[in-house]
């Protein structure tokens, strides 16, 4: 199967878009439903933000997985060398299982590198055993027990 791996960006971001859409709904978008090219600007401006790194595994024309990568700058004790951290990682179901998970995480490998981090972090759900196998065969080791805690609707 020919794919080939993407960087998220106001040209792509349609693709992007029609992704979410499937992901959300569990079937694609329709060619009348499909994305349109414009971008607006709080999702530019984040598109932009140099901290975030968004790739897509693109097949036929679409996008059929993605990870969601940003660099946490540090210092203190990291002497001034952050972590990436792996924010969302997502194959749609059809096509697990073919290794696309494992060559997006090498791309928070290659940007934790070109970053010179400290390492890598992510979250992962414990009744997810796929998904805490496959960051096992990433390399990745359970560090702690932790809460992941969330506050929604912060007024501005």
């Amino acid at each position: 199967m020919k794919y080939k791996i993407v960087k998220i960006n106001e040209k792509n971001y349609n693709l992007f878009d029609d992704m979410i859409f499937w992901r959300v709904n569990g079937i694609e978008r329709n060619d009348d439903e499909k994305s349109i090219d414009n971008v607006n600007l709080e999702i530019l401006q984040e598109l932009n933000n140099s901290n975030l790194h968004i790739f897509a595994i693109e097949i036929e024309h679409k996008f059929v997985a993605w990870i969601s990568l940003i660099y946490l700058p540090k210092v203190g004790k990291y002497n001034g060398r952050g972590h990436i951290y792996v924010d969302e990682l997502w194959v749609q179901p059809s096509y697990r299982r073919k290794g696309f998970a494992k060559e997006l995480m090498k791309k928070a490998e290659e940007l934790a590198i070109a970053n010179n981090a400290t390492g890598i972090r992510l979250y992962v759900n414990k009744d997810n055993p796929t998904a805490l196998n496959l960051y096992k065969e990433c390399g990745f080791k359970c560090d702690c027990s932790a809460h992941f805690m969330e506050r929604d609707n912060i007024q501005l």
